[in-house]
């Protein structure tokens, strides 16, 4: 099985790039250059968003035409079909906020609605190979390997790798071991540490005079019981500042770009998912002649 038998190149956001971007930067013009990356990433997340849609389809497709074993069908619909679903609401939840031009700052209700999009999008990505990994194991594997303790097995482990049956997908998807450990620095803080973080708006000095200035007057309107002016206040308040499109964990530790990072991760996502929907398939008609 070779990759581009998969279609891969439409999650890829360097294809994108090339595409809507690059033709059209012009050295010294930041304005200009912003714009058109913008549509780059942008035209990205409208390809990731129809790849995940195909991939739901297809794994619906797969429940009805496939042979399952009563264990790797409970996998499946019970783990992979639930966390794709999640994945991709919690995408189309975080994007409805926090599209790639967006530069103005985010209220309170609307940060902790994309955080909580995010924590759930990185701790259901680990999840979702899991279960495609015990689907595959349950579908394809030894008995040995399928009563392995659950911890044992994942896409990328010796027992995996080592099934007869499993061992020529497990070589095909070796080459994304290496983004599955990049995007375990992501997920593990996020379940077990320090959850994932947009900050609202990025403050200049100016910035934070002013944020100051409509402090004062929200706590004289508060003495003096006006309180009709209190939420023009607090709105304007709310729109001082710029928002920068990252996220991190720990204020003290590295910060990543929204974008094109979050996208690219649900890309690979999806390429794990064609693999693995692609052997669940070949392995289900085997199941069904014999």
């Amino acid at each position: 099985m070779a990759f581009n038998q998969y279609g891969f190149q439409q999650v890829e956001f360097d294809c994108h790039y090339r595409q809507f971007a690059a033709p059209f930067l012009i050295d010294g013009n930041a304005d200009n250059n912003r714009y058109f990356i913008h549509e780059a990433q942008q035209n990205h997340i409208y390809s990731i968003n129809n790849a995940l849609l195909e991939l739901v389809t297809d794994a619906l497709t797969l429940l009805s035409a496939v042979t399952f074993t009563r264990k790797a069908e409970h996998l499946f619909r019970y783990g992979v079909m639930r966390r794709l679903r999640m994945i991709d609401s919690s995408f189309k939840s975080f994007q409805s906020i926090v599209p790639p031009n967006r530069t103005v700052p985010l209220s309170q209700v609307q940060s902790d609605r994309i955080c909580r999009d995010l924590n759930a999008i990185y701790i259901d990505i680990l999840g979702l190979l899991d279960n495609y990994a015990w689907a595959m194991v349950y579908q394809a594997g030894s008995p040995a390997t399928q009563a392995a303790k659950p911890l044992a097995i994942n896409l990328f482990k010796a027992p995996f790798i080592a099934e007869t049956a499993l061992k020529p997908t497990a070589d095909i998807l070796q080459a994304f071991k290496a983004w599955e450990e990049e995007v375990k620095t992501r997920r593990n803080p996020a379940a077990h540490r320090m959850p994932l973080y947009v900050p609202p708006a990025a403050l200049t000095p100016a910035d934070v005079v002013e944020c100051e200035h409509y402090e004062g007057l929200i706590s004289e309107a508060l003495h003096a019981q006006e309180f009709e002016k209190l939420e023009p206040l607090r709105e304007r308040r709310s729109r001082v500042g710029s928002l920068l499109p990252k996220f991190l964990h720990d204020p003290e530790g590295p910060v990543m770009d929204i974008y094109p990072i979050l996208p690219e991760d649900i890309g690979q996502v999806v390429k794990i998912g064609r693999i693995a929907q692609t052997f669940l398939r070949e392995h289900g008609r085997t199941a069904a002649t014999q």
